[in-house]
């Protein structure tokens, strides 16, 4: 936790450097505020600034650290940086290019959890639905979708019971085997439902069999017409084993640069294992500074601390995590991990800033770049 805690300091920062001019108030339609500041009205000495800020930063950390991935910052919905460092292959030192496609890993939540707001849009359910209603006689009563959505339904992790009980490690398996997995055999539970929270994977991967199962679409249809097609996303993707063994799509490394085999539960959904690039996370980001996907209800809820029982700077949404600094703003933002695939979101309502890192090779570099918060001269972060 103090590792990912830093590591979105550091992302903090940066988007506080993209929005680093007062914002006026915010109106509850964001895409309507004309307000912000534009882009244009920076000045070179200010733009030059972050170029310096990043590539010093991230180049340092190619060099010293092995950091092997492609940065993207934004601010008022346009672009003020992206590079790619490092390698789609280590061992055949083969470039990264700007616009390779990345397994997200839990950052693929998010599209679940906007799934679910979506079909609540459209009446066809509610967050306080029991999940009973869509898997009858589901082994572990009085979890509603709510309880999936801000991890607090208890589940055990389905992660752990299938790589136990599977032999076969590489053929792709899907939701619905890990789901009977569940149901025959019954592993225990983490906590009581509406408990304290604990990071739930066999949540998100029951939220995306139960987007099929109201909309009657493969989880992947739904994602694509509803969410990828409208945004013109289209170099996202959920899970398929043929679309993975694109050129344009870097292997998952180890830290020493030794490549991941494919595992089987590559293709379960919902918790991880949507694919896209940097230039489309950026187009989803715009997108949540409107209401063309989810309306403001909904984005609402998503974006609501669901903590009463404890308060913290820190916390959990629907598919998002939270972060609530001093100035009484709200940060929106989203890491994961997923064999050799690091992958860190940030989405700053509030003055409209954007910072996405996709990475392919497992390190911690960038935490470790206190010179960064000196730069920005943020002395609390610096404290922190």
């Amino acid at each position: 936790m103090r590792t990912l805690n830093s590591l979105f300091l550091l992302l903090f920062c940066f988007c506080i450097t993209l929005g680093c001019q007062k914002q006026p108030e915010v109106k509850e339609e964001i895409v309507e505020d004309n307000t912000s500041v534009d882009i244009d009205s920076l000045s070179q000495e200010e733009l030059d600034h972050f170029q310096h800020i990043f590539d010093s930063t991230f180049t340092k950390l190619q060099k010293t650290r092995r950091f092997n991935g492609v940065v993207l910052g934004a601010k008022n919905k346009q672009i003020v940086y992206k590079k790619a460092f490092g390698y789609r292959d280590v061992r055949r030192r083969t470039k990264l290019e700007e616009d390779d496609i990345f397994q997200l890993a839990s950052v693929s939540k998010q599209f679940t959890a906007s799934a679910i707001l979506m079909l609540e849009q459209d009446s066809l359910l509610s967050v306080n639905d029991s999940i009973n209603k869509f898997f009858p006689d589901f082994p572990y009563p009085g979890i509603t979708i709510k309880m999936l959505l801000d991890h607090r339904s208890g589940l055990p992790n389905y992660i752990y019971l299938m790589d136990r009980k599977l032999k076969d490690k590489h053929t792709p398996i899907g939701n619905q085997l890990c789901i009977d997995y569940m149901y025959e055999h019954k592993p225990g539970k983490y906590g009581s439902p509406d408990g304290r929270f604990k990071y739930s994977n066999s949540g998100y991967m029951l939220l995306a069999s139960i987007v099929e199962k109201v909309s009657g679409y493969p989880f992947p249809t739904f994602l694509k017409e509803r969410i990828f097609t409208p945004l013109q996303m289209d170099s996202t993707f959920t899970f398929d084993p043929v679309k993975v063994q694109q050129d344009n799509i870097p292997f998952g490394h180890t830290g020493r640069g030794r490549k991941f085999e494919e595992y089987m539960l590559d293709g379960v959904l919902g918790d991880k294992s949507v694919y896209s690039n940097v230039e489309d996370l950026f187009k989803w980001h715009k997108a949540l500074l409107g209401d063309s996907i989810l309306s403001v209800e909904s984005k609402e809820k998503a974006f609501t601390f669901h903590s009463p029982k404890r308060k913290s700077k820190y916390n959990y949404g629907f598919g998002w995590r939270l972060f609530k600094p001093s100035d009484g703003t709200k940060v929106v933002y989203h890491g994961g991990w997923w064999r050799g695939y690091s992958t860190l979101f940030v989405h700053y309502p509030e003055s409209e800033a954007f910072l996405i890192i996709l990475t392919n090779r497992v390190n911690h570099s960038y935490v470790n770049t206190n010179h960064v918060f000196d730069a920005l001269e943020i002395p609390e972060f610096r404290r922190r």
